[in-house]
């Protein structure tokens, strides 16, 4: 991500999070010659050492290639996309391609994990990379036998001479390649060449994950390595006055009971946090033992007495009302298009709705965990992290030691969703192990994990519109409150502009001639951080459900009022470098609807929703279908489809996946998932209570529908969550008349109207 130099001061962290792609392929280092002695050319036996023209991939003499992944594998595929997009331009057997994990190395630029950034920012980089091989292959071919090299291709692992139909298989060709000089500009196939790039290709890690040969950052194992279950201050800020380690030290098999400081923790995108920021790590207790058992048993027997700050007297209550208070009143104007009081006035049909969306955790499969190792100056990290430089700099900081001679090693993830962002798990590795004078890996439970995560914000919403005569959409306020991420990260110093959780990229602004979006930050000592789909997770539920309740009022279907309201299709600079191509985002509407048969009528109890979304320099579009039982207070999700631009689809296999996730993910917010807090502290602790979705509750048909597009590549993990929610909402609203304002739906919410 970029550092705090290159954004202006009116882009966020969260917006570049969410939409923009104008850093390109100036996110990676495209090129690190790491060149080969050897012979001009080479007729004779193989070459005998590896051909490494880049950072990215290795030839061996045996005929394999190594493409290094310079991004965290969280589950989205990235380990097949990004290699898929090497091996396309080198025209290499994709059979003998091994994919390897790049640890945190300078060459392989920013290995930043999120804002669906990793496939959009390194997709002409990487391309470059693997031309630039083919062309050095192709070089020596040519010197090989003396022809040019305008009549020889790559092909398969193999240089052909078209008028001869001689061939070399790549391995012969190392040793003459490997003492050239990479061309700076090589030139790139046309998409209608492309015979990997598009075509649906299986995970290069399936096997091992199915096979548990797949190593996470919970299966580090280092020799002597010690294990640590950490108490941390049930309210977030709190320090340990006092405990009873010699009764805890006496358990069996624990080797020490240690009091973790709290650490200031970097900030993800390289910033320098300001004063009042929050961002650091949970000061706590640590047990470390011989073995996991007997760190999580032993540490049962802790009794600490906390020292708590005032922040544990919030309650989930309290902040709610807070909320609807400040989102009542006038706030800090992000968006004032046209006179919004005047036209308001005047308009034939007004409506108004309060929407309200809970603080959420992660809940990633794999609890939160790290390995560190500190010798004297020095530290090596196994991490599941998203970021690996900032968790070097964070452990840095907290060991104080330069930040050259922290090692990261990236580990796969059991699912990241943004709390890989963090490094306090790091961080507390590592002050472990320097006090431990071993290698120790701290071991979350899913308790710390739910109990100590950092959430996304909750939230309250207050809208009005204005309609007239004709039912078209004349005046649009919207007024929100939630705590603030940005000042969270960065403190109070930046702007109430910066610190909004709201922004005016994206539908109904634009759009609407009269618009007035505000915003007021509500303080809270929740912990807080950037959730799959930052603020559109539930900003996005708000929008599309409070327009499809205009819609409603102007006695107009869903689907004509929304595509009226976009007009034809056009291109609208809307901020932050981003562009919104209304035909695209027209396109994924009407496909979606089209593959939902939307016109066709449904029997009693059922009904159909839409909703779209755009970021990440992506289009989605999502029609939920369901049943409800008003009387039981039940309710099936029975299908969902939805359509995606995100341009060039690299693999489609995994843009259908990610899409499968995204709604399922998207669904669980709106279904089951809420964190609730009394006296400052995070009343649920598990699955049996921070709920997510299970197989029996997911949709038993997903339909995803690629839209075919030459575009460069967009984003895939964040787009597909923001529509779910609402297209479930106002799917809901067609079945039984029950308007739905609050996550997640509870039973009472479909009671008749």
């Amino acid at each position: 991500m970029l550092g705090a130099a290159r954004l202006s001061s009116n882009v966020t962290r969260r917006n570049f999070l969410k939409t923009s792609a104008t850093a390109g392929a100036g996110l990676l280092l495209p090129f690190h010659i790491a060149g080969h002695a050897g012979n001009s050319k080479n007729s004779g036996p193989l070459a005998t050492a590896p051909f490494s023209p880049n950072a990215w991939l290795e030839l061996s003499p045996d005929g394999d290639i190594k493409i290094w992944c310079g991004k965290s594998e969280l589950g989205q595929g990235v380990r097949t996309a990004l290699p898929m997009i090497v091996a396309e331009e080198l025209s290499c057997d994709w059979r003998r391609v091994r994919v390897a994990q790049a640890d945190l190395e300078p060459k392989y630029g920013e290995q930043l994990t999120g804002g669906s950034l990793s496939v959009r920012t390194s997709y002409q980089s990487l391309r470059k990379a693997g031309a630039a091989a083919r062309e050095m292959l192709i070089s020596a071919a040519a010197a090989e036998w003396n022809v040019s090299r305008s009549e020889c291709r790559a092909e398969s692992s193999f240089v052909t001479h078209a008028p001869t139909q001689r061939k070399l298989g790549f391995e012969h060709l190392l040793a003459a390649a490997s003492v050239l000089q990479p061309p700076a500009d090589p030139p790139l196939k046309n998409s209608s060449d492309f015979t990997l790039i598009g075509k649906p290709t299986r995970r290069t890690d399936s096997l091992a994950k199915a096979t548990g040969a797949a190593k996470f950052g919970l299966d580090t194992r280092l020799p002597g390595m010690l294990i640590a279950s950490m108490e941390r201050s049930p309210v977030y800020g709190g320090t340990p006055l006092g405990f009873n380690a010699d009764e805890v030290k006496s358990a069996p098999y624990v080797r020490a009971v240690l009091e973790v400081k709290s650490a200031h923790l970097t900030h993800q995108f390289g910033d320098t946090s300001g004063p009042g920021s929050r961002n650091y790590s949970c000061a706590g207790v640590a047990v470390v033992a011989d073995s996991t058992w007997a760190a999580i048993e032993a540490r049962k027997l802790l009794k600490v007495e906390w020292h708590e700050p005032p922040s544990a007297s919030e309650t989930s209550a309290r902040l709610s009302e807070k909320m609807l208070r400040l989102a009542s009143e006038s706030g800090t104007v992000i968006r004032n298009d046209g006179d919004f009081d005047q036209a308001h006035r005047a308009a034939a049909n007004k409506i108004e709705a309060v929407y309200e969306v809970p603080f959420l955790a992660h809940a990633t499969m794999e609890p939160v965990n790290c390995t560190a190792h500190v010798r004297g100056d020095s530290c090596e990290l196994w991490a599941p992290t998203q970021i690996p430089g900032a968790a070097a700099a964070s452990v840095a900081s907290a060991l104080g030691i330069p930040r050259e001679r922290v090692k990261v090693h990236v580990t796969l993830i059991g699912g990241g969703f943004g709390r890989r962002l963090i490094q306090d798990y790091a961080v507390e590795a590592a002050l472990i192990s320097r006090d431990a004078g071993a290698p120790v890996q701290v071991v979350w439970t899913r308790e710390d994990d739910i109990r100590h995560d950092f959430y996304r914000p909750a939230a309250c919403h207050v809208l009005q519109a204005g309609l007239d005569a004709q039912g078209q959409l004349v005046s649009w306020r919207h007024r929100a409150s939630s705590p603030s991420i940005e000042t969270f990260y960065n403190g109070a110093g930046i702007s109430p502009q910066a610190a909004a959780q709201v922004d005016s990229l994206d539908f109904p602004a634009h759009f609407i001639p009269n618009f007035r979006l505000e915003f007021t930050v509500a303080e809270s000592g929740m912990p807080l951080g950037y959730w799959r789909s930052v603020d559109a997770s539930g900003n996005q539920f708000v929008l599309s459900s409070f327009f499809d309740e205009a819609a409603h009022a102007a006695a107009r279907d869903p689907l004509e009022f929304l595509l009226a309201a976009f007009g034809p299709a056009r291109k609208i600079p809307v901020g932050n470098g981003e562009t919104l191509d209304v035909g695209r985002r027209r396109r994924v509407i009407e496909l979606a609807a089209e593959k939902a048969d939307w016109p066709k009528p449904l029997t009693a109890g059922r009904g159909r929703g839409i909703a779209a979304a755009f970021g990440w320099g992506s289009y989605v579009a999502q029609v939920a279908e369901v049943t409800c039982d008003a009387k039981k207070g039940a309710l099936r999700v029975d299908r969902v489809v939805c359509a995606v631009d995100c341009g060039t689809a690299v693999n489609p296999l995994g843009v259908k996946a990610q899409m499968e996730g995204a709604i399922n993910f998207g669904l669980a917010q709106a279904l089951k998932s809420a964190i609730t807090v009394s006296g400052g502290r995070v009343e649920q602790s598990n699955f049996h209570d921070y709920e997510v979705l299970r197989m029996s509750d997911a949709p038993p048909n997903i339909e995803v529908h690629i839209v075919d597009s030459s575009e460069p590549p967009g984003g895939c993990g964040e787009p597909g969550v923001p529509p779910a929610a609402p297209a479930l909402a106002n799917a809901i609203f067609a079945a039984t008349g029950k308007r739905v304002r609050r996550l997640p739906i509870r039973a009472a919410d479909l009671g008749s109207a």
